[in-house]
């Protein structure tokens, strides 16, 4: 089993939806019980998997071969016979032992000072509610108004792991860093300029993203 580090930094302000809604907002985000906001590993892994097929049909129409389509399907379980898996953990605003401690403090401080701290409290620190309306010729459409709330970004960066079980060859490592090196948009409203990210790799006591891009890049002949 190979680990590989991960983080997200956000660069534009994002909605990752939890699919809630209440009477203050239409659209919220995820986030843990304590109030901090995460990015989800199933959402992460689906993001990876559509980057790297972007990489591969670039490739492909500029007639080089950047991802093998049959490696990239083995490594996300798309076919039966995959000797390999690619295992995603939720990604947190801090690293594993930080935000181990931050989850306790405010699991601590909630319950002593329910009066004072809560989730929704937490939560705010790290967000801001946008609002939108439809115009029709210049004015603004009866019941149109909607929000939602998004995790801001200044200097917001998600941490966390991947697992691969089965060889960690350069061909499977390379489609990893390459799909990463590729993300740049997350969440709703991406054409809106919401979800701007760049996401980088690095094999745990081993290379990191962009060694592994480099060298893919030069195997291409680029």
């Amino acid at each position: 089993m190979t680990v590989i580090d991960v983080e997200i930094k956000v660069m534009s302000p994002i909605h990752l939806a939890s699919g809630q809604a209440d009477v203050n907002v239409d659209a919220e985000v995820i986030h843990e019980a304590c109030g901090l906001p995460y990015f989800p590993a199933k959402r992460f892994k689906g993001l990876l998997y559509e980057s790297a097929l972007e990489v591969a049909e670039m490739g492909e129409r500029c007639g080089e071969s950047l991802i093998d389509r049959d490696t990239l399907e083995k490594l996300f379980h798309h076919v039966s016979d995959s000797d390999m898996q690619l295992v995603v953990s939720d990604f947190y605003i801090a690293k594993a032992d930080e935000h181990e401690k931050m989850v306790r403090a405010l699991e601590v401080l909630e319950k002593k000072y329910a009066g004072l701290l809560t989730a929704e409290d937490v939560l705010e620190e790290y967000t801001s509610v946008r609002y939108q309306t439809k115009l029709e010729d210049g004015v603004a459409a009866d019941t149109s108004l909607h929000n939602m709330r998004v995790v801001d970004a200044e200097n917001l960066v998600f941490y966390g792991t991947m697992e691969l079980w089965g060889e960690a060859s350069e061909e499977v490592l390379s489609v990893i860093a390459l799909a990463a090196k590729n993300m740049s948009r997350a969440g709703a409203k991406r054409n809106r300029g919401f979800g701007r990210i760049s996401c980088s790799v690095r094999v745990a006591g081993g290379e990191n993203g962009d060694a592994i891009v480099k060298s893919a890049l030069k195997g291409a002949g680029k």
